[in-house]
C-alpha cells in the first residue's frame, strides 16, 4: 500500500473515532477530508475543493429529489395513510393466526412507499399496531421487536432516501437501485412473513388464536378496504412505474409525487397550517443531510486522491483472500458500526471507501448498494444506540431492554438473508432484468 493510501487509513480512523466520541457528523467528515487534502496537496488543492470543488458537487439537479422525497414522508404521516394501509391489510390478514403481526409487516412495506425513511414507520406503527396486539394478547417482547424490525422495510421499497443518497454518492442509476430496492423488500416482507409463520407454530402461546367473532369478515369489507392503499399505491406507480414507462426520469419523481400527495392532503381537506409545518419540517430535515451529503462527497474525492480503496484491493488481491471472506468482514464491520451511528451517518463515511473495494472484487454495484443501506439501517436496531429502538422506548414509555430483546432475533434473520443475498444477487437484481433494465 503506498504512503498516500496509509494516509488516507489513518485519516478514516481518526474520522470514525471523532463521530464516536460525539463529534457533529458533517464537522467530523468534512473536517478530516479537508486535513487529508491538506496534507495531500497543501493549501492549493484544499482552497479549490472548498471553491469550485464544493459547488460542483453540490449545483446538481439530482440533490432536489432528495427533500422532495422527505415531503412526501412528511405529508403521508400527516393525511393518515399508514392507518389507512393497516386496516386495509388487517382486513385480509387479520383473521389468520398471527394476523396483526403479518398486518404490521404488511403495513409497514405499503407505508414505506411513501415514506422513504424508517424513522416515520416506526412512530406510527408503535401508535397504531401496539394497543391492538395487546388488546389481542400478543406477546410484547414479539410484538415490539416486528414493529421495530418491520419499519427497517423503508429503507428498501421505493423511494428509500437510503438508496437514494448512495446513488448520488456512487453516480449509478437511481431508477435501477429503486427497482432493487423494491425487490429487496418483497424479499424481507416474504422472509418476515416466514419467520412469524414458524414462531407461531414453535411458541404458539406467544401469538394467541383469533376469536370467531374477530374472524367474521365479510368479502364485501375486504373489497371497500383496498380503496385505502389507493393513495400509496399512486404514488408508487408515480414514482417507479413513471420513470421505467418514460414519463419523467427518475429524478423527477420526488416532485410528482410531493404534488400528487399534496393534492390528496387538499382534497381530504387537511389543515393548511399543518400542510406548511410539514413543508417547515421537511426543509430542516433536508439541511441537516445535505451538508452530510456534501462532507460525504468531499470524502469520497479524499479517497480517490489518496488511492485508498484501489490500495485495499491490491492489499487483499496480495493476501488472496476470497471476495466473499472480505464481505463477511465488512457485514461485521457495518454491525460493529451500527451499535453506534445511525444510517446516514454509515452510508456517508464508509461508502466511498467500501462501495469501490467491493466493486474491485468483483460485486454487482446495484446489490451492493441495497446490501450497505440495509446493513446500515440494522444498526438502528441494535444495541446499545439503536436510534429506532430509543424511538418507540420514548413513543411507548417502554425499557430499551426489552425492544433489544425482542428486536435481537429478527436481526439475526436479517443478517443471513443479507449473507444469502451476497452470494445470490440475482435474488435482488431479477425485477429490473425482468423490465430489461442492465444491472
Amino acid at each position: 500500500m503506498s504512503d498516500r493510501a496509509v494516509i488516507g487509513l489513518i485519516i478514516f480512523g481518526i474520522m470514525i473515532a471523532l463521530v464516536m466520541i460525539g463529534m457533529p457528523i458533517y464537522i467530523s467528515v468534512i473536517s478530516c477530508s479537508l486535513a487529508g487534502l491538506y496534507i495531500l496537496g497543501g493549501w492549493n488543492m484544499v482552497s479549490t475543493q472548498l471553491t469550485t470543488g464544493m459547488l460542483s458537487m453540490s449545483a446538481s439537479y439530482n440533490y432536489a429529489v432528495i427533500p422532495l422525497f422527505i415531503l412526501v414522508g412528511s405529508l403521508a404521516e400527516l393525511t393518515g395513510i399508514a392507518e389507512g394501509a393497516f386496516t386495509a391489510v388487517k382486513a385480509w390478514l387479520g383473521r389468520l393466526r398471527g394476523g396483526l403481526l403479518y398486518t404490521v409487516v404488511g403495513a409497514n412495506a405499503l407505508f414505506g412507499a411513501c415514506s422513504g425513511v424508517s424513522m416515520a414507520s416506526t412512530v406510527v406503527f408503535a401508535k397504531i399496531a401496539k394497543p391492538e396486539l395487546d388488546k389481542y394478547g400478543y406477546d410484547e417482547k414479539l410484538t415490539l421487536g416486528c414493529i421495530c424490525a418491520s419499519s427497517s422495510l423503508s429503507v428498501l421499497i421505493p423511494p428509500s432516501i437510503g438508496i437514494l443518497t448512495l446513488c448520488l454518492l456512487t453516480d449509478i442509476s437511481i431508477g435501477n437501485a429503486l427497482l432493487c430496492g423494491f425487490s429487496g423488500g418483497l424479499l424481507m416482507v416474504l422472509i418476515l412473513f416466514i419467520t412469524i409463520f414458524i414462531i407461531s407454530r414453535i411458541q404458539p402461546k406467544k401469538i394467541p388464536y383469533v376469536s370467531d367473532e374477530d374472524r367474521v369478515i365479510t368479502w364485501k369489507d375486504r373489497i371497500k378496504s383496498l380503496k385505502l392503499l389507493v393513495p400509496i399505491l399512486a404514488v408508487f406507480m408515480l414514482v417507479v412505474g413513471g420513470s421505467y414507462l418514460g414519463w419523467f426520469p427518475a429524478t423527477v419523481g420526488g416532485g410528482i409525487a410531493s404534488i400528487a400527495i399534496l393534492i390528496y392532503a387538499l382534497a381530504i381537506r387537511t389543515p393548511v397550517r399543518k400542510i406548511f409545518e410539514a413543508l417547515r419540517e421537511s426543509a430542516q430535515t433536508f439541511c441537516s443531510i445535505f451538508l452530510i451529503i456534501v462532507g460525504g462527497l468531499l470524502f469520497s474525492r479524499f479517497v480517490a486522491l489518496s488511492g485508498l480503496a484501489s490500495g485495499l484491493v491490491n492489499v487483499i488481491a496480495a493476501s488472496k483472500l476470497p471476495p466473499y471472506l472480505v464481505f463477511l468482514l465488512i457485514v461485521l464491520f457495518y454491525v460493529i458500526c451500527g451499535c453506534v451511528m445511525n444510517c446516514m451517518t454509515i452510508i456517508i463515511i464508509t461508502v466511498p471507501l467500501v462501495f469501490p473495494l467491493l466493486m474491485g472484487l468483483g460485486f454487482n454495484s446495484f446489490a451492493i448498494c441495497i446490501i450497505l443501506v440495509f446493513l446500515a439501517e440494522l444498526g438502528s436496531n441494535s444495541p446499545p444506540f439503536g436510534l429506532t429502538v430509543f424511538t418507540v422506548a420514548n413513543v411507548l414509555r417502554i425499557p430499551t431492554s426489552k425492544i433489544f430483546r425482542g428486536v435481537t432475533p429478527f436481526l439475526l434473520i436479517y443478517l443471513i438473508c443479507i449473507l444469502l443475498i451476497g452470494a445470490f444477487p440475482d435474488a435482488l437484481l431479477w425485477l429490473p432484468r425482468l423490465l430489461g433494465a442492465r444491472v
